[in-house]
């Protein structure tokens, strides 16, 4: 594999693990890597190792950044590391040992990770490979159902209510914690060339022609602010919007970010588990901006009807973890703020949907990705699902309506 051969300081960092877990020799009996269009920042390596004087293997996910200027020149690779690395170097061991203080037994929210490498431009992380746990990844051309929505937003109830809590009784130990933090999300709108900004400018002005007079005549009025490049300026509003109800976030939340782990029961599979993938857009803001780009990227009509009783799922597992942690929900997140936040924040879940949705909508062999060039870019602008992206987009922008936050 070219991109393994080129990086040689990836080949010396999994040697560094494997000496480290008490492999000082093996051989790689397999590697293979992400496909396109799967993470901006970097290349994902899936490496299985096995030890030569006890045949033992040992599965291995790395994540190792982009190195070259033409990539990190125009994407926030660096601020991206820096996020995944704190968040395994400092708030998951912080979150859980606050947690384990009160009483109360974690969450594994995420993989295990090994080792870090936090030198730039060459930043990596190793984790644990979900699979070999027997956990999944969901095909990202189907749509989430009930029952995943139904746990979904159970798991980000208490995924939220951990720092929700740590907040509320620990408010300085909360903010040395989330200093670090960096808005990528903003870092993308403020990057002058960066694709970022073109694909979401000529996404969204294709969608307006979607809207037909006499049909969609109240959702074009609505809409007009986000054509001519508005949607930058109020994406850049929502991913900056400063409230006081926040908790750290997972942030990239479509599915292909989550892996979940099914149980058999006879002919049917239970859902019974799931983990959180790239934790590189962590922020500290409203849950809403979770709750809303996991809906609309990865649901349709049905399951956006059913928001009322996923809000419903989400708080019962909100105020059940934070009861558990002492704490009192109803001042610390009143039911009534989901459906205002959702007004006021859900346009950053339904910009990264406009995204997400295309992606879902293309062929594997016509996706671009954020590092391709805008030649490449222009080639593969109408490759896609034009029927299906216009569905999908057309009952986001109703259920945004009907929401008030459009």
């Amino acid at each position: 594999m070219d991109e393994w051969r080129a990086r040689p300081h990836v080949q010396k960092f999994v040697k560094a693990v494997a000496k480290e877990q008490g492999i000082p020799e093996y051989t790689i009996i397999n590697l293979t890597r992400t496909k396109k269009g799967e993470g901006y920042s970097g290349i994902i390596f899936m490496i299985t190792i096995k030890d030569k004087s006890s045949d033992r293997e040992l599965d291995l996910v790395v994540k190792s950044a982009f190195t070259e200027d033409e990539h990190r020149n125009f994407l926030p690779i660096e601020d991206s590391y820096a996020n995944e690395i704190h968040f395994f170097t400092e708030v998951k061991p912080t979150l859980n040992k606050f947690i384990e203080e009160c009483g109360m037994r974690p969450t594994n929210y995420a993989a295990h990770c090994y080792q870090i490498h936090a030198e730039v431009p060459k930043e990596m992380l190793c984790l644990e490979n979900l699979r070999t746990s027997n956990f999944e990844l969901f095909d990202k051309k189907l749509i989430l159902d009930d029952e995943h929505f139904s746990f979904i937003f159970n798991y980000y109830g208490r995924f939220h209510g951990y720092s929700f809590a740590l907040k509320a009784r620990r408010p300085e130990d909360y903010a040395k914690l989330v200093a670090p933090i960096r808005n990528v999300f903003e870092q993308f709108t403020k990057i002058p060339e960066g694709n970022f900004k073109t694909f979401l400018k000529d996404t969204s002005n294709t969608i307006a022609t979607y809207l037909e007079v006499g049909e969609d005549d109240e959702i074009i009025k609505k809409y007009e602010k986000y054509q001519d490049g508005g949607i930058i300026d109020l994406f850049e509003k929502a991913v900056t919007d400063v409230c006081d109800h926040t908790t750290i976030l997972h942030g990239d939340c479509w599915s292909n970010n989550m892996m979940f782990k099914y149980e058999t029961l006879g002919n049917s599979r239970k859902l019974v588990d799931m983990r959180l993938l790239d934790l590189q857009i962590i922020r500290d803001a409203s849950p809403v901006c979770d709750l809303s780009y996991c809906l609309y990227s990865g649901g349709s009509k049905t399951e956006y009807d059913n928001l009322d009783r996923y809000f419903k799922i989400y708080y019962e597992s909100l105020s059940m973890t934070l009861q558990a942690l002492g704490c009192d929900v109803k001042t610390i997140y009143p039911f009534n703020l989901l459906k205002e936040h959702w007004k006021r924040f859900a346009r950053l879940g339904m910009a990264m949907t406009f995204a997400i949705l295309k992606l879902k909508c293309t062929n594997q062999e016509d996706i671009v990705d954020l590092t391709d060039n805008r030649e490449r870019h222009e080639a593969a602008r109408n490759k896609y699902n034009d029927r299906d992206f216009k569905k999908r987009v057309k009952d986001v922008l109703y259920h945004m309506s009907k929401m008030d936050a459009l």
